[in-house]
């Protein structure tokens, strides 16, 4: 904003950064209403391309990561000539701070990882490109993991003691346990083929085309 409120020959000259708003590609001054395009400021300094960088913390503990963490292993085996992938075993370990209902938690988090496998191999939403509408938007064609998809499982939550986070120590298994099982899978697949998956959900014609082309 500098650039435009720094310069005579603009409309916002002298209006400060508190006193303009940017919205629908132009700045505009907060007391009078006058605006102007942000390529017309770029323009009129002499600039194609104008890059700014900054810096966040957290508020309160600015020094310190409080977050929930944790990593997920992942073993696969995949059909050479099918390129079919099947999921044969998952073991996640996680770090949520206090676990107040350990049941509760698990739960949760062999949930997530669930979800995890249909990230990385079923779940796909699938428009129409006229009408933009989903084709199929039913569980006949929106695929999802069953019991048959779900291998051994296992979900360990690691004791963790953090007195910075709240009193109580407590943290969250949200969806955790969804990311780092769809990266897992995606390593193991790149393991066991050679191929690195570059979408989600991983179909197997990806594996089989990428074999024949090596």
């Amino acid at each position: 904003m500098d650039l435009a409120t720094g310069d005579p020959a603009s409309p916002l000259f002298g209006a400060g950064n508190s006193g303009v708003t940017a919205r629908g590609g132009r700045l505009h001054r907060n007391d009078d209403g006058r605006s102007e395009a942000y390529e017309d400021i770029l323009a009129r300094a002499g600039l194609e391309l104008l890059r700014g960088e900054g810096a966040g913390a957290r508020e309160g503990q600015p020094t310190r990561a409080m977050f929930s963490h944790g990593a997920v292993f992942a073993e696969v085996l995949v059909d050479p000539d099918l390129g079919q992938i099947r999921v044969s075993r998952l073991v996640g370990a996680f770090a949520a701070g206090r676990i107040i209902n350990p049941r509760l938690a698990r739960s949760q988090l062999l949930g997530g990882m669930v979800w995890g496998i249909g990230f990385a191999l079923q779940e796909e939403a699938l428009h129409d490109a006229r009408t933009g509408r989903f084709t199929n938007n039913d569980l006949a064609g929106y695929h999802i993991p069953v019991n048959a998809d779900a291998p051994m499982i296992e979900a360990l939550t690691v004791h963790e003691n953090d007195p910075f986070v709240n009193a109580l120590g407590i943290k969250g298994v949200g969806e955790i346990g969804v990311t780092g099982t769809v990266g897992a899978i995606g390593n193991a697949v790149w393991h066991a083929t050679g191929v690195r998956p570059e979408r989600f959900p991983i179909h197997p014609e990806s594996l089989v085309l990428s074999g024949e082309s090596a």
